[in-house]
């Protein structure tokens, strides 16, 4: 009779291991099962995207006098229009000044815009009279802007002054009217 009870206790023991390795088999099974299935069931679309941005650049202070600020606020009106209020700051020791620009941007192609606006540009400065400007120097400029690469945008504009001359010219164009600007953009 011992020879039977020590052979169901083997029998007993073993059918629990065998249990026991069945039901972190089925676990694990389950676990996997479960993480694929709410992978697929949880769809990642794409990011909304928003209808204002703000772009924009200052350079560092090098002195107390010197530096440059340049920003732009952007709306989407539709698709593939935009609408951006500009606003660029730029003093020197020999200059100070101030511009705001209206600029409308359309999709073309894929990659490719067409750009246009007016600014109006102060000089804060005045020829060293202490006191700005009364009358801004106004232009009209229209352009192409293209996404060379992912985050890489090139930009050609044509610009136009025009209005009463108000006797100043923006800084390192004195004694141009008409113009052809030619820029760079990353975004990060």
């Amino acid at each position: 009779m011992l020879v039977p009870i020590a052979c169901c206790r083997k029998l007993r023991v073993k059918l629990l291991t065998m249990s026991i390795y069945k039901n972190i088999a089925i676990a694990v099974l389950f676990f996997f099962l479960g993480q694929m299935s709410h992978g697929q069931a949880i769809q990642n679309s794409p990011p909304i995207e928003k209808p204002i941005y703000i772009e924009g650049f200052t350079y560092p202070k090098f002195d107390d006098l010197s530096h440059y600020a340049w920003s732009r606020l952007n709306f989407r009106m539709v698709e593939g229009t935009e609408l951006g209020l500009g606003v660029e700051h730029y003093r020197r020791y020999d200059a100070d000044r101030f511009m705001v620009a209206l600029r409308v941007k359309q999709q073309v192609f894929e990659k490719s815009y067409l750009l246009g606006g007016y600014q109006k540009e102060w000089d804060l400065y005045n020829k060293g009279q202490g006191r700005p400007n009364p009358m801004p120097r106004q232009e009209l400029f229209f352009g192409v802007e293209y996404e060379a690469r992912p985050n890489m945008l090139l930009e050609a504009q044509m610009v136009r002054p025009t209005g009463v001359d108000p006797g100043f010219y923006s800084i390192g164009l004195e004694g141009v009217g008409s113009h052809i600007r030619l820029g760079t953009k990353m975004r990060f």
